[in-house]
């Protein structure tokens, strides 16, 4: 499948014009909701290819004009095992896309948001360039290489995900490093500012979660 997709959480969505900015900005992509996220849609302008859940906080009425419009609805049972989000990944991985990328999985409630950056662990995995977005930041696991283009000034912050996270090699930073290791429960990679364009990051092994905000010193306590 040569398409994005573009899972859509029933979270915090953030700024919606830069939500409709950036959905118009990809070309070729299918559109998930997550059951509830359906509502960040209402006046979006745009349609769901597929909604995913158990049905239980979508609005009714939004649910049948979407069915009316044949839009495909498919249903978990509510005593299940993983979260809507998770199951949309699920389904979104099994289609082989290109990239995805998860809307409304941040802020609101802090174990949905933590069960949310786990899941992108299990894209890594499958070789799935996956990442979640607001308007502030972008979050995704780290591959072998990471560039970061057209950033200079903005902050990156490194957690480990797993135990340990070797080999950590950081050029064009504030705070280079060579061949570095972080440990799960250490906060040494917070913070970190790109001074050149572009910024590189190498990683050998382990899990690790980097946060990319997209603006010099804007931060959501801010606004």
């Amino acid at each position: 499948m040569n398409k994005d997709i573009v899972i859509i959480s029933g979270g915090r969505l953030g700024n919606p014009d830069f939500f409709r900015k950036s959905l118009k900005e990809i070309d070729n992509r299918l559109l998930i909701c997550c059951d509830g996220g359906a509502r960040h849609l209402g006046a979006s302008g745009f349609l769901p290819d597929v909604i995913v859940g158990d049905m239980d906080s979508i609005d009714p009425l939004q649910k049948a004009h979407y069915e009316h419009q044949g839009v495909e609805m498919i249903r978990h049972p509510a005593n299940k095992d993983f979260t809507d989000t998770a199951l949309a990944l699920e389904y979104a991985l099994s289609m082989k896309p290109r990239s995805i990328q998860i809307w409304g999985a941040l802020g609101g409630r802090m174990d949905h948001a933590m069960a949310n950056v786990y899941l992108l662990i299990r894209g890594k995995r499958s070789g799935v360039k996956t990442c979640l977005l607001d308007e502030f930041c972008e979050v995704f696991v780290a591959p072998a290489d990471v560039r970061f283009e057209n950033a200079v000034g903005c902050v990156v912050s490194l957690l480990a995900l797993s135990p340990q996270v070797e080999g950590i090699t950081l050029r064009g930073f504030a705070y280079p490093l060579t061949d570095g290791v972080l440990t799960l429960s250490e906060s040494r990679g917070v913070s970190n500012v790109i001074l050149e364009d572009p910024a590189v990051m190498r990683v050998r092994s382990g899990d690790l979660l980097v946060i990319r905000y997209r603006q010099k010193n804007v931060f959501p306590e801010e606004c």
